[in-house]
């Protein structure tokens, strides 16, 4: 657990009691800080009050005499409108911080692997975690697994996943390396627009002590552009990362040929858990932290990514039935990561659906002749049907996912050759569950229960 004890004499106030909340309130304690906390959702006080953390009477209560807040990430604070006790606190004067803040307020000497994009941050992170763990102590944390004040104050190497919402609440990060991956149109409403989702992610190189190394992939514009903005920053070398084209400043993979500076360092063409361009991309970045931060050997570093047993809910293998296997990617929460699942697999039967997001499925209709059938479920599979209609695509309404396994399977066990139930349902899963990782987790148990 990280020491928050400079926070002593203060009084904190943490809004919002999910997992990173729940772990703000304990740290706090344990470094007997005053603080009081508050959640909108009675179950979520209650749960905290039989852990015996100390929630507020009433919203007076809890902003009374505060000297800082807490909020949790899923929380607005600017848009598409603050929460309202969000309001009432910047009304009052009350700063507003990210845990990862604290965090870094209270771990500053701590070396901090920051990593961020659109989609690729959990598998990055955790392989990156991985790797490096062969060559010194580890961890991961911040929006996968541990939350920050969590996590260990005794480790060589801290990788982050960091959330825009995370990071725009955040200005001190001073990371030793930063991994940017690729960005396109996400959570729009909460930023307003795609260039305020870019500047709420760019505070992830705010205020660097000593030089860092941002490695950058560069195939998208966004991304592109924000390799040639922090290029000119003082405190920060740029290692630019392409997929497409061959580079003589940085790396690059060609058909699975790992490029460093213009030359040939691995053959990451048959990774067992990395298959596909995006995780190309995920394993190049992984290399550029561990070569240029941490002087790794590429033998060492190829023998990480060829043991990385993958991540839950990103493509992961769930098992076999005969011909057919189901692979889980409920954490493809959005069309584009959808597309590296689609792009990955041929004799597709595809579970999509959920809370859609902005686009829907739009652009995943090159994937056509890879999908046998589609099954939809949750509340866009209306919408969904009327683009598939239109895409002249097979499909079958489902609603619920245990229904759209049973029929999936039922299709798929009858091909004609190997097939491949996919769940990646390019919509955020809030409708019917919890979390993407619910959502997975129902996708294997009806899968497992398949006689």
């Amino acid at each position: 657990m990280i020491d928050v004890s400079y926070l002593k004499g203060k009084k904190v106030a943490v809004l919002g009691l999910g997992r990173a909340g729940l772990a703000n309130c304990i740290a706090l304690e344990s470094a007997d800080v005053k603080y009081s906390a508050w959640d909108d959702n009675a179950r979520a006080r209650e749960d905290a009050l039989d852990k015996r953390l100390n929630i507020a009477n009433s919203i007076e209560d809890f902003l009374s005499a505060t000297d800082i807040m807490i909020i949790s990430p899923g929380i607005p604070h600017t848009l598409p409108e603050p929460h309202a006790t969000v309001k009432l606190a910047k009304e009052q004067g009350i700063p507003l911080y990210s845990d990862i803040h604290v965090f870094r307020e209270a771990a500053p000497d701590m070396d901090v692997i920051g990593v961020t994009g659109t989609n690729g941050k959990s598998t990055t992170t955790t392989l990156l975690g991985h790797v490096l763990g062969e060559n010194m102590t580890s961890q991961i944390g911040g929006n996968i697994g541990i939350p920050s004040l969590s996590l260990s104050a005794e480790t060589d190497a801290t990788v982050l996943e960091l959330s825009s919402y995370q990071i725009e609440l955040t200005d001190n990060l001073n990371a030793n390396g930063v991994v940017w991956l690729n960005i396109s149109p996400d959570h729009i409403d909460r930023h307003g627009s795609i260039e305020g989702y870019v500047t709420a992610k760019l505070r992830i190189f705010e205020r660097n002590k000593g030089q860092g190394i941002a490695v950058i992939g560069i195939d998208d514009k966004h991304s592109k552009d924000v390799a040639d903005q922090i290029s000119k920053r003082d405190g920060w070398t740029v290692i630019p990362v392409s997929m497409t084209d061959k580079i003589d400043n940085g790396i690059s993979v060609i058909d699975g040929q790992l490029y460093k500076d213009g030359k040939f360092q691995i053959d990451i063409s048959t990774l067992p858990t990395l298959k596909g361009v995006h995780n190309h991309q995920n394993a190049a970045c992984v290399y550029g932290i561990a070569s240029y931060v941490y002087n790794m050997d590429n033998a060492v570093i190829l023998a990480q990514l060829q043991s990385f047993d993958g991540l839950a809910h990103r493509q992961f293998v769930v098992e076999k039935k005969g011909s057919v296997t189901f692979i889980n990617d409920s954490k493809a929460t959005n069309a584009e990561a959808t597309a590296k699942a689609l792009s990955s697999f041929q004799n597709i039967f595809w579970i999509a659906g959920g809370q859609a997001k902005e686009g829907g499925l739009s652009g995943l209709e090159i994937y056509k002749d890879r999908i046998e059938k589609t099954y939809l479920i949750g509340e866009a599979q209306d919408d969904f049907a009327v683009f598939l209609d239109k895409q002249d695509m097979n499909y079958e309404k489902c609603f619920t996912l245990d229904k759209a396994v049973s029929a999936a399977y039922r299709d798929a066990s009858g091909a004609s050759s190997p097939s491949t139930v996919l769940l990646s349902p390019a919509c955020a899963s809030w409708d019917q569950y919890r979390s993407f990782e619910h959502r997975g987790d129902d996708f294997e148990t009806f899968v497992k229960n398949i006689k």
